[in-house]
């Protein structure tokens, strides 16, 4: 049976390590000629892409790049009497699209960093300041959705029935605060884990390990 393939979370990625992973993208896209780095660069960018950015022109754009790489190699096997180099043109259209998509890509991830961080960095609530801030809109929901069900199902107020609902809003209304005081401490937390993301952790040292190694296949094979 096959594993379903985790997703990984390009959020958490140092901004220190983008920014060098840029450096030594684009120095590879630059100086090689090798179609089999150009097809490894556009696999960095496809696979960026299907893990952060969904928008429909950068969709469109990882579509379109496998054909044009595709086609470019055919092309090499094709003598046209042209009057001008037109593999070194295509080639040369080839990277500007890879670029535009990597420097995309990259930037989308930066942007969520940044706002991540500022999240993570905004002085939260203590636990009961929480409490008191939205207790009272917590009671109000439930008064509003408890007197819609009394007067729906047209219910004694003299009844035991009634008292006992009575009585359950005050400890529904304690679970509905506590699970969102809950949930709010945990996404603050979550944020400073990103916004204090270790710079050398396994995923930004494997992202630009793979920049580097990129790097020096192109000097070998340019």
């Amino acid at each position: 049976m096959f594993k379903k393939i985790t997703r990984i979370n390009l959020d958490n990625l140092n901004i220190i390590i983008l920014i060098i992973s840029i450096f030594f993208y684009l120095t590879s896209i630059i100086i090689t000629k090798n179609i089999f780095i150009i097809f490894i660069l556009f696999l960095i960018d496809f696979l960026i892409f299907i893990n952060s950015i969904r928008n429909k022109y950068i969709t469109f754009l990882n579509a379109l790049l496998p054909v044009i790489i595709i086609s470019f190699v055919l092309l090499t096997y094709i003598s046209l009497n042209l009057p001008f180099d037109y593999i070194r043109l295509y080639r040369l259209i080839i990277k500007i699209l890879l670029i535009i998509d990597y420097l995309v890509l990259i930037i989308n991830i930066i942007n969520k960093r940044h706002i991540i961080y500022i999240k993570g960095s905004k002085r939260k609530h203590t636990l009961n300041e929480l409490r008191k801030k939205n207790i009272n809109k917590y009671q109000d929901d439930n008064l509003d959705y408890i007197n819609k069900y009394i007067i729906d199902n047209d219910i004694d107020i003299k009844s035991d029935y009634y008292k006992v609902i009575c009585k359950n809003i005050k400890l529904k209304t304690i679970d509905d605060l506590e699970e969102y005081v809950t949930l709010n401490y945990l996404r603050f937390y979550k944020n400073k884990k990103y916004s204090h993301r270790n710079i050398f952790d396994k995923l930004n040292l494997a992202f630009l390990g793979i920049h580097v190694i990129i790097l020096m296949l192109v000097f070998l094979l340019r």
